[in-house]
């Protein structure tokens, strides 16, 4: 299970709001996780999976870096961020509500509602009612979602983290 951290992992002397804010936001994301894991039975693993969790936070990881230097604005992706996170959740075998959805795809709660909806209705994902709270719903990539997901990540030269 993954370790929630308690110190900042601010860079050295960024005392800016953004820096305070995406620190604030990693934690929680680290936090929603934890909660999603403990809430959820694994899933299933795809057989031959072109990359790993791993991989995946690590994209979402540059595509929150590049934010810094050029805006969050310019780069604005919703679709391709929560499709991320949501393979990301796949591959590490865990449920994600829509709140750490939204915090980990970097995607305020409106807009991410309207996107969840357009890729249910495409049949990319699908939102289940959380057994233990029916306010909360978990999202996860449906089996069209999950095998558009691999076959595209399979047809990336090297995997290139760089998408």
């Amino acid at each position: 299970m993954e370790q929630f951290r308690i110190c900042p992992t601010r860079r050295f002397g960024d005392n800016s709001l953004v820096g305070r804010a995406d620190d604030i936001r990693e934690r929680l994301t680290s936090a929603l996780r934890i909660v999603d894991q403990v809430a959820s039975v694994p899933a299933s693993r795809l057989p031959d999976q072109p990359v790993t969790e791993k991989d995946i936070r690590e994209i979402l990881k540059l595509r929150r870096n590049r934010d810094q230097f050029f805006g969050g604005e310019l780069f604005a992706d919703p679709a391709w961020d929560i499709l991320l996170e949501l393979y990301a959740a796949r591959l590490g075998q865990q449920k994600i509500s829509v709140g750490s959805l939204c915090l980990g795809a970097a995607v305020p709660g409106t807009t991410a509602l309207r996107w969840i909806s357009l890729l249910e209705s495409k049949n990319l994902i699908e939102r289940k009612a959380d057994p233990m709270d029916g306010r909360r719903f978990h999202l996860s990539l449906s089996n069209s979602g999950l095998e558009a997901m691999a076959s595209y990540f399979k047809s990336v030269p090297d995997r290139s983290p760089f998408m």
